[in-house]
């Protein structure tokens, strides 16, 4: 018996029947079903087009990887500047070292400060979209940290003349994970380790670059849109908190159980006392309101609120900035907070066997310097080892 096997675009419209059929018996769909039903047509039309020689690109069970040459002309003309980009990347380079260090010893001192001195440092947890973090705020920021980060290699790589095959990116589904320039290898394998470590380093430059470049044009709107001398706003209500349907977006925060609320750190000071299973009462300008605290899940012994505040917009200049609204704020937070994490993490030297990260690469070429090819693969290898049991260390923490 034949087996009945539908082409991709047969499968698109299945699915979405079936999403129109189970909209309309339910009544709607919850933003969870239409991020799954997007995600499966999105996936069959990439496949279709795959199918039909629309698009360069590999299938790996799940998982996509797709060539373009698009991108490669705007990568030679940014990097025909080779005496501006040489002397940048050193400095890069520069920033790449002590960016290492710094994170190594940062996360050394968080298991300093809580296996021996019972200090709670700042958690260590991964960055997963729709998780850990905002689903869109997390996948809108990934993609500045992705663009940004491979193009810069590209730029540093064609500076070094050193020529591009192509550009590409990685997805699991229709999820992007990564991006990528693939230069020549043989070419940029025989450039100077000088040359080798501009290009490693100029991916997490970039990022760094581009938070701090968020940081400046934020601040300036801050200053002149927001002030801190009373309450904080709420951006944002978590599904099923205890302040769900209780709370809600743009409520302005003056008082918890009795303690006035001037700015962030009166809120914070407040909130990081706060137990769960704990009855407290909350003054908005709407009034005031009793919620039962809820606990965390990085941290069960201090008791969850579920929102999400930024300082509060003056009254009266709402015509000044209509065209910034807080979703959009909260989207530049995250591109800032994100492309600073991914930057520094990306300085660690690690190697994941099939994959490393760009200060695997900065540490293995600097060691080269100084010992034989074959030991100093050995060397960074060990440190890479040490620097997972670090992070390992970090991501268990023992409740205090």
């Amino acid at each position: 018996m034949n087996r009945l096997k539908l082409e991709y675009w047969q499968w698109f419209i299945i699915v979405s029947i079936i999403a129109t059929t189970y909209a309309v018996v339910k009544g709607g769909l919850s933003k969870n079903e239409i991020v799954l039903f997007a995600i499966l047509l999105l996936w069959f039309s990439l496949l279709q087009a795959l199918k039909r020689s629309k698009i360069n690109a590999e299938k790996h069970a799940i998982f996509l990887i797709i060539r373009t040459e698009k991108g490669k002309g705007f990568i030679e003309k940014i990097g025909k500047y080779k005496r501006f980009w040489k002397i940048t990347g050193t400095f890069m380079v520069i920033v790449g070292i002590l960016g290492m260090f710094f994170m190594l010893f940062s996360l050394l001192n968080a298991i300093y400060l809580t296996y021996f001195k019972s200090i709670p440092a700042m958690k260590t947890q991964l960055l997963i979209p729709g998780y850990t973090i905002p689903l869109w705020y997390g996948l809108f920021a990934f993609v500045t940290i992705i663009v940004v980060h491979e193009f810069s290699h590209g730029i540093l790589s064609r500076a070094e003349n050193i020529p591009i095959k192509s550009l590409g990116v990685f997805f699991a589904f229709i999820i992007p994970l990564g991006a990528f320039v693939e230069p020549e290898e043989e070419v940029f394998n025989k450039k100077p380790w000088l040359s080798q470590l501009r290009v490693y380093s100029a991916g997490s430059f970039a990022n760094l670059l581009l938070a701090v470049i968020v940081l400046f044009a934020l601040t300036p709107l801050a200053m002149h849109v927001f002030f801190q001398s009373e309450g904080v706003q709420v951006v944002n209500v978590v599904k099923g908190s205890p302040a769900y349907g209780v709370l809600e977006r743009g409520d302005m925060i003056m008082d918890i159980r009795g303690t006035p609320i001037k700015n962030f750190k009166s809120f914070y000071d407040t909130v990081k006392q706060l137990k769960p299973g704990k009855k407290i009462k909350i003054t908005t300008e709407r009034g005031s309101f009793a919620l039962t605290l809820a606990a965390r899940k990085d941290n069960p012994k201090r008791g969850f609120i579920g929102i999400e505040t930024f300082l509060p917009i003056k009254k009266g200049i709402f015509h000044i900035v209509h065209f910034l609204p807080l979703d959009l704020i909260s989207l530049f937070r995250w591109v800032f907070f994100l492309n600073i994490i991914v930057g520094l993490v990306n300085l660690l030297p690690i190697h994941f066997g099939v994959a490393a990260t760009d200060g695997h690469h900065i540490l293995r070429i600097t060691l080269n310097r100084f010992m034989k090819a074959a030991r100093a693969e050995r060397f960074s290898s060990a440190i890479s080892i040490f620097i997972g049991l670090v992070i390992l260390i970090n991501l268990i923490k023992p409740p205090l």
